[in-house]
């Protein structure tokens, strides 16, 4: 099994994760709910806090920053703490998402620069961790 079905696999267990929000073909979960949808392409993941796309970065803070940070900690960075600042470690944490596109087997690669793009925010909220374009 490859490394990114492995990760899709582990988005379709059960989680509970306060405030995630996971749309997909099969089902549309809310709130602290286990969430139990297909993953793949066509599973996106929310925390409610936003949904653009916008530029961010180092130093921002607000829904944005809240939003990376609640995907970041669904993604496995536990390490990151939800108090709307992006310092350091949530620059890190973004690092080091966007450079484990190789082990996730994605087709789109990631630039490893620590800010949130278009490209890395569709990642983060895709089931399988990888950019959609």
């Amino acid at each position: 099994m490859s490394f990114r079905t492995q990760v899709a696999a582990s988005v379709t267990a059960a989680f509970i994760v306060a405030g995630l929000h996971v749309n997909g073909a099969d089902s549309t979960t809310t709130g602290s709910a286990p969430v139990a949808a297909s993953a793949g392409p066509n599973v996106t993941v929310s925390c409610g806090d936003y949904s653009g796309t916008a530029l961010t970065r180092r130093g921002d803070s607000g829904a944005r920053v809240r939003e990376v940070q609640c995907l970041l900690a669904f993604r496995g960075w536990a390490g990151v703490f939800t108090n709307d600042r992006y310092g350091y470690g949530v620059y890190l944490a973004v690092r080091e998402f966007q450079s484990w596109d190789a082990l996730r087997g994605c087709a789109i690669p990631l630039k490893a620069d620590g800010t949130v793009d278009p490209r890395t925010w569709g990642a983060l909220r895709s089931g399988d961790g990888c950019p959609t374009a």
